[in-house]
């Protein structure tokens, strides 16, 4: 008897009503450690998939795996530039690639539990205001013992209390590899650098509430957070100043992230959300082993060259010191003042007085000085002493 070679089976033709979910294995190191991720993605028992291997190191091993892993499913497919790129336009690339409802992203050290999908999906399909699940992570420690790390939800009404307590109540980055909604997380930018996907998660936060699903297991080779910094600045496609201070590099991530470039957070009024990029990164700097706080600003010019930070952080600073200078007291109890006074320190010890002074903020250093010499109040001295503080 003769048979017909067994065919891959196409789902993508087979009618389903679950929604589909890509899954994006980040191309940037070992390719053994990408065929594990990508088998851990075709062993899910959710099966409505595509499974994205998303190369930028624009190799030919990396086209031959993605050929080979096709062969038996036609779920698998390659997306790659033709010259090699960093890992944040490499990850930028599966994003805009996806066609799924939602998004799972995995590297060469990750790996899911076969129900990792299902839980989720089954999770995000009947709670609309949730737009992240993720669950726990586990990884072998150095003497061979299976460390779990367990998830955190962020799960406040309101915006603002999600991203104060993201930094406070994640103890990784791990939720990253959560599955995403999509559709609702459209327009967020990743930043480059160490810890990106903690800005990602800032935004994330921003739009909607993140759960948290101990039933749903991620594999990982080591903590996210654990990876070499110097190796991982030459997978991101950084500057090497960076690996001196990894804490520092996400801080001045977070900040930037949330004072400037999310477009979502722009809804808030300007002094709220300076308020609220210093709360974000006081919080990386008191929970982890930052170096020297006082060197963020330089950070983030680094980061972002083209952004012309130092005029943004020019900007904050005058409208910090506008909003002191209307005050009619510096009073203990009201918020808005104790809000300002304490954004303030944060810059204070970020050293903002550092930033090169303009013509208008040598006038302003004339206007303080006009006012110190003319009002001899302690509320008003008060006042300028605590502007002043910005410019020295």
């Amino acid at each position: 008897m003769v048979c017909d070679a067994v065919q891959p089976l196409d789902w993508s033709r087979v009618p389903m009503a679950e929604p589909k979910v890509t899954i994006a294995v980040i191309v940037s190191g070992s390719l053994e450690g990408v065929e594990r991720a990508v088998r851990s993605a075709l062993a899910q028992s959710y099966r409505n998939l595509e499974i994205l291997i998303c190369d930028g190191l624009a190799t030919q091993d990396t086209t031959a795996l993605g050929a080979r892993l096709a062969e038996s499913d036609l779920r698998v497919r390659v997306v790659r530039r033709r010259q090699k790129v960093g890992v944040i336009e490499t990850c930028t690339m599966a994003w805009n690639a996806a066609q799924g409802d939602y998004f799972v992203w995995l590297d060469d050290g990750s790996r899911l539990d076969a129900r990792y999908v299902e839980l989720g999906v089954g999770f995000l399909e009947h709670n609309a205001s949730h737009v992240l699940v993720h669950g726990a992570a586990a990884w072998r420690d150095e003497a061979g013992e299976q460390v779990v790390g367990m998830p955190a939800s962020v799960a406040y009404e309101d915006p603002v209390r999600r991203v104060e307590l993201l930094l406070t109540t994640m103890p990784g980055g791990e939720a990253w590899h959560g599955l995403h909604r999509r559709r609702a997380l459209e327009g967020i930018a990743l930043c480059s650098g160490l810890g990106f996907y903690y800005a990602w998660l800032s935004s994330v936060a921003w739009r909607g509430k993140i759960a948290a699903s101990p039933e749903m297991m991620l594999y990982r080779d080591a903590p996210l957070d654990a990876a070499d910094a110097s190796e991982e600045v030459v997978r991101l496609g950084g500057g090497s100043f960076q690996a001196t201070d990894r804490w520092l590099t996400v801080a001045a991530l977070l900040f930037c992230n949330i004072a400037f470039f999310d477009q979502a957070m722009g809804e808030l009024p300007f002094l709220e959300r300076v308020r609220l990029a210093a709360t974000a990164a006081d919080a990386v700097a008191n929970r982890r082993k930052v170096l020297d706080e006082g060197m963020l600003i330089s950070f983030a010019a680094r980061l972002f060259p083209s952004a012309h930070i130092l005029d943004h952080f020019r900007d904050m600073r005058t409208a910090l010191a506008d909003a002191v200078m209307r005050l009619p007291t510096l009073s203990s109890t009201d918020p808005f003042a104790q809000n300002l006074v304490g954004t303030i320190n944060v810059l204070c010890r970020m050293r903002i007085g550092n930033i090169p002074m303009t013509k208008d903020d040598r006038d302003i250093i004339r206007q303080l000085e006009f006012m110190w010499d003319r009002d001899k109040h302690a509320g008003a001295q008060n006042k300028v002493a605590i502007v002043s503080a910005m410019y020295l």
